[in-house]
């Protein structure tokens, strides 16, 4: 078996369902950094760096990776509840992270998902349409202000509500977390609507893990606002999300998603990559 050696737990535990000694395909994690001569690859989340602990990078034998990995965005990284003490990283021979030019691609989305959601078709797209009576938009947010780009995507939601538009808004932003736990199967299956959100504006090949999770998955089409129109349609299947870029103004993205939800017709168009996929679809 290959030795893949975690430096330091992420966030402080264990990879969910990682334990020492776990058997990853050919692989076996291990957390003891006493075997870093036998590792085949150390990888060091971003949140499980230190200056004293680190290994020198002349102690990485030639065939040796030490990955750097990471799922979250550059701003968060810097700010956020762990925020990496390390500006060198010279030691890193490669990169585990969302970035497409990564050495390993790692995105938000996992393969179980994965294969999920995309071994659905029409009756998959029936049922679902068939529930979507009774809400329209839907959005949880647990940072409100902490990031610039969390102030920005507050701003944009308070617009749009000004502007006409139900959302119902949980989380710790809306002083309402627990009553979201509350809320039943059939409610949360009728939203037509998820605001995936980031926290970040820009950030190239980022895409929040509630794209997939909260509004694909969950059969609800997502709607984007943070990263680039550009950047999404490089990671999902096309004519799947709405993008807050194409609109003038909240008001204008207030006013389509209203059309859409009196028109089933045009809002079944974003399932359209279920019920016909082509090679485009399976791209990520």
């Amino acid at each position: 078996k290959i030795l893949i050696l975690s430096w330091r737990r992420p966030w402080g535990y264990p990879w969910k369902g990682h334990k020492e000694g776990q058997e990853v395909g050919n692989c076996v994690l291990t957390y003891d950094r006493n075997r870093i001569s036998e590792a085949a690859a150390v990888i060091f989340h971003y949140t499980a760096l230190d200056d004293e602990a680190m290994p020198w990078k002349h102690y990485r034998n030639r065939k040796q990776f030490f990955v750097f990995w990471s799922i979250d965005g550059p701003s968060y990284m810097r700010n956020g509840e762990i925020p990496s003490p390390l500006t060198n990283l010279d030691f890193i021979n490669w990169t585990m992270t969302y970035h497409l030019d990564s050495d390993i691609f790692y995105p938000h989305l996992s393969m179980d998902m994965a294969k999920i959601i995309f071994s659905r078709r029409k009756e998959y797209v029936d049922d679902v349409l068939s529930r979507k009576i009774i809400n329209l938009q839907l959005w949880v947010a647990q940072d409100c202000d902490f990031l610039l780009g969390s102030k920005l995507r507050m701003k944009y939601t308070d617009e749009l509500v000004e502007a006409g538009l139900a959302i119902d808004r949980y989380g710790w932003c809306f002083e309402n977390k627990e009553a979201y736990k509350k809320l039943t199967q059939e409610i949360l299956g009728s939203y037509k609507f998820y605001f995936a959100f980031e926290d970040a504006k820009e950030c190239i090949d980022y895409l929040t893990s509630e794209f997939w999770e909260q509004g694909v998955y969950k059969g609800r089409v997502p709607v984007v606002w943070g990263t680039s129109k550009e950047s999404v349609e490089s990671l999902v299947p096309p004519g799947s999300f709405i993008h807050t870029d194409d609109f003038d103004s909240p008001a204008k993205l207030a006013d389509y998603l209203t059309y859409l939800d009196n028109n089933d017709r045009a809002y079944r168009k974003y399932f359209n990559w279920i019920e016909n996929p082509d090679e485009d679809t399976f791209k990520i």
